[in-house]
């Protein structure tokens, strides 16, 4: 039996258009204005009589965030880090796992890796499954309004909060020593070396509703 090669094509296309209608639109930027919540050290929602907030929660995506001090020490804003995944591939020519201790930072090593350990040992608002997100999860939080105005987040509940770039846990395919960040500044992802010193945001919990980004 023959078969329609270009008949099939057509299905396939119009499958795909269909799947495409189905999917949830991208919120509005102004859901940055109202879907913070502060959390304690307790991690449970902040009091109003609590200023300082060591942790954000995302009621949208459902992500929780670590907010960031003006105090020497482990959550610094100042705190630089280089991308290092020991997990990475190693065992050829090619060292994928990035550089340690790269950064400029207290508390903790200065890379990504050490730096999540330290959080983690820490308990953080009584958690221990910190990590550093994904490029998706960090374009979760940039507010596309603020590229005249950088940073691009709302620094409400992320204060100290830099127009710069953070670290992504995501490498790059095509280059063995190059990793993604988030420009806060612009509001978009670049990649760098990864023994490039960068700032870390950490991030804990599954996501959900969360848009990817294209490549």
């Amino acid at each position: 039996m023959r078969v329609n090669v270009m008949q099939g094509g057509w299905w396939v296309l119009a499958g795909l258009l269909i799947a495409g209608c189905d999917r949830e639109p991208a919120p509005a930027p102004e859901l940055h204005d109202t879907k913070y919540l502060a959390i304690g050290a307790n991690g449970e929602p902040a009091g109003e009589a609590e200023e300082a907030f060591p942790c954000v929660l995302d009621q949208y995506t459902g992500l929780t965030w670590e907010v960031k001090s003006d105090r020497a020490g482990l959550h610094d804003w100042r705190n630089t880090y280089s991308w290092f995944n020991p997990r990475e591939a190693n065992d050829g020519e090619l060292d994928y796992r990035g550089t340690a201790h790269g950064g400029t930072c207290a508390g903790s090593g200065c890379d990504t890796e050490a730096f999540a350990a330290a959080v983690n040992a820490a308990g953080l608002c009584g958690f221990d499954d910190w990590r550093v997100p994904t490029r998706d999860e960090l374009a979760s939080i940039s507010d596309p309004r603020k590229a005249a105005a950088p940073p691009t987040i709302n620094t409400a509940y992320f204060p100290h909060a830099q127009a710069d770039e953070y670290w992504s846990s995501n490498d790059y395919s095509f280059q063995w020593n190059a990793a993604w960040l988030w420009n806060f500044q612009h509001g978009h992802d670049r990649v760098e070396w990864k023994a490039s010193p960068r700032h870390v945001r950490l991030v804990r919990g599954e996501p959900r509703a969360l848009q990817r980004v294209k490549d």
